[in-house]
C-alpha cells in the first residue's frame, strides 16, 4: 500500500481548513516525512507562509514539532533515528528534485561510467540521462533506477547484488559493498537524508555504510540534494563535505550553508540558476 503523499485529500482541496485541521495535517505529514519545509506545506495546504509559520509555532509550543529555519521536524529525540516513508519521500519537492537531477545528468560526458546510488533525486538524474540519449556504463544498487536506465539502449546497466531493504527498491549489505570495491567508476551520484554544518548523514547504518563504500569506488562524488535536505543531523555520519567533489542542489538552498560548503573547497551547482 502506498503511503499518503504530501498533498490534500481530494475532497478537501477546495475547502478552507480550520487551524486545528491544518495542524493535524502538518503533524501527519511529519509522521511520514520526518521534516518538511514551509514551501512544501504551502504547496500542499494552499495557505500563506505567514499562516503556516503561526501553525508551526503553535505546534512547537505544544511540543509536537521542532521548529527549524524555514520549516519543522519531529522532536530531536525522535528525528535522529527517524526512517522516512520511502514512497512518500518522492512526493516532496518534485520540481526541485527534477531540476537537480537534470543538472547532474547534463554534466555527464558520453561514455562515462556512473554509479547511481538509491534515492528519489538520483532517480530523477537517471530519468534525465535517458532523456539525453547518451551512452553510459551505469552501476546501481537501486532496482527502480536500474529499470529506468535499462529503458535506454545506449546505457549498459549493471546491478549490485545484495539484500533488498524492506519497503524500498534499495539493495544494501556486504554483497553490495564487496562488489563496489571491485570497480572504479568516473562518477558517483548519491543522495543524503541531511546536510548539517558540512556533515552528510543518514538515518540507517546499512544505507550509510553502502554510501561510504560507493564513494571509494568513484573518481568524482557528486551529492544530489534538494534544499530541504539542509536540516539537523541524523544518526549515522556518511562523510564530511570536503570528501566529495560537488554538491548539486536547487536555488532555495540556504545561502549560509552554500557558502560554508564552498569554503570547504567543494563545488556547488545551484540548479535552475546560472550560479
Amino acid at each position: 500500500m502506498e503511503a499518503p503523499a504530501l498533498e490534500m485529500p481530494a475532497d478537501q482541496e477546495n475547502t478552507p481548513l480550520l487551524p486545528v485541521q491544518r495542524r493535524q495535517h502538518i503533524a501527519e505529514f511529519l509522521q511520514h516525512h520526518g521534516a518538511v519545509t514551509l514551501q512544501q506545506l504551502a504547496d500542499a495546504l494552499h495557505v500563506s507562509l505567514s499562516t503556516l509559520r503561526r501553525d508551526l509555532d503553535a505546534l512547537a509550543e505544544e511540543g509536537v514539532v521542532e521548529r527549524t529555519h524555514g520549516g519543522a521536524l519531529l522532536k530531536h529525540q525522535q528525528y535522529s533515528t527517524f526512517e522516512p516513508n520511502i514512497t512518500a519521500a518522492r512526493d516532496l519537492s518534485p520540481r526541485e528534485k527534477r531540476i537537480v537531477g537534470e543538472a547532474a545528468a547534463a554534466a555527464l560526458i558520453p561514455g562515462q561510467s556512473v554509479i547511481f546510488d538509491s534515492g528519489s533525486t538520483v532517480l530523477e538524474a537517471a530519468r534525465a540521462v535517458v532523456a539525453r540519449k547518451i551512452p553510459l556504463i551505469a552501476v546501481t544498487n537501486d532496482i527502480e533506477i536500474a529499470q529506468v536506465l535499462n529503458s535506454s539502449p545506449l546505457v549498459q546497466v549493471h546491478v549490485f547484488g545484495g539484500q533488498l531493504r524492506s519497503g524500498s527498491n534499495t539493495l544494501v549489505g556486504e554483497q553490495v559493498q564487496a562488489a563496489a570495491r571491485n570497480i572504479r567508476a568516473d562518477v558517483l551520484f548519491f543522495g543524503a537524508h541531511a546536510i548539517t554544518d558540512n556533515v552528510v548523514s543518514e538515518t540507517s547504518p546499512d544505507v550509510a555504510a553502502v554510501k561510504r563504500t560507493l564513494m571509494k569506488s568513484a573518481s568524482s562524488c557528486r551529492l544530489l540534494v534538494d534544499a530541504s535536505k539542509f536540516r539537523p543531523r541524523v544518526f549515522m555520519t556518511v562523510c564530511e563535505i570536503g570528501e566529495i567533489a560537488e554538491v548539486i542542489t536547487d536555488e532555495n538552498a540556504p545561502h549560509e550553508e552554500i557558502e560554508r560548503i564552498r569554503s570547504a573547497g567543494v563545488r556547488v551547482t545551484l540548479a535552475g540558476t546560472h550560479a
